[in-house]
């Protein structure tokens, strides 16, 4: 299973639990947004720092791969 599988599975399981947990609540309506946006905000920060690595891995990779495409093209004249 690919990364971007497991993270959009993870904000879909998320987005369900939200909907379920604002249906059954037993707090009050001020309560749970507070509750809401507190999670949210957590998981949005997990979100950009999951993207912010990424995108690093791939810089990086990508790189390597510049040079190894480099070498050969060299090594090919």
């Amino acid at each position: 299973m690919r990364n971007s599988d497991i993270f959009g599975y993870t904000m879909l399981v998320l987005g369900l639990g939200i909907i379920t947990g604002l249906l059954i609540a037993p707090r009050k309506g001020e309560e749970t947004r507070k509750m809401l946006r507190e999670h949210m905000e957590e998981y949005c920060g997990k979100a950009g720092e999951f993207i912010t690595e990424k995108a690093a891995e791939i810089k990086k990779q990508a790189g390597k791969f510049e040079e190894t495409l480099k070498d050969n093209l060299e090594g090919s004249e």
